[in-house]
């Protein structure tokens, strides 16, 4: 939390490097989001769970492309203008690990339980357009001539299995982890070793 503490910025995010306060990444809400609830309900500390939220709901609104719901790399802060790559399927990794563990984290009774929700659907609904017949996610999600990433099917199939347990989009859920899964055997050796990461 201290190390969390040192690297908000003027506007109450979190930026990704003291260096880099500017901008805001992705990555950041997988790094930090669950942390920061999972600590704040231990702890009972209201900041540490508004931060994660704020860190969501910021990147929901600067950070996103509004047709299709996903991420660019990152947005600057000053103008608030998208950055980098909208769709980099690592991207979309790090904002489904973020959304979807502390969306986990909080509990039914807590008030940001139902806003996250609601991006947890939001999201669910948009990646399962860019899911491939094989069940992979391509490295870049909107290009379907683009190589299949492990990396991106594991951490999107993981935010599907999770978001399962949310009833209005479990069947679509279901079935789509069930592809992301079919896909992730297809190209693990025998040795545990997986291509396409």
């Amino acid at each position: 939390w201290e190390l969390v503490k040192e690297h908000i910025g003027k506007d109450g995010t979190v930026g990704y490097r003291k260096s880099m306060q500017n901008y805001r990444y992705v990555d950041t809400i997988g790094f930090i989001c669950p942390f920061l609830v999972s600590y704040g309900i231990k702890y009972n500390k209201v900041e540490c769970i508004e931060l994660a939220i704020k860190q969501i709901t910021e990147y929901e609104q600067y950070g996103m492309l509004e047709n299709q719901y996903v991420p660019s790399h990152a947005y600057k802060l000053d103008n608030k203008a998208p950055l980098g790559l909208y769709g980099w399927g690592r991207g979309l990794g790090w904002f489904a690990i973020g959304l979807i563990d502390a969306w986990n984290e909080l509990p039914n009774s807590n008030k940001y339980k139902a806003l996250l929700e609601e991006s947890v659907v939001k999201f669910a609904k948009s990646i399962i357009d860019f899911q491939q017949s094989n069940g992979s996610w391509n490295w870049q999600v909107g290009r379907s001539e683009c190589r299949a990433d492990s990396s991106t099917t594991a951490t999107l199939g993981w935010f599907m299995l999770n978001a399962s347990k949310i009833k209005r989009i479990s069947k679509d859920c279901l079935e789509s982890t069930d592809m992301a899964l079919n896909y992730l055997m297809k190209v693990t050796r025998r040795n545990g070793e997986v291509d396409f990461s």
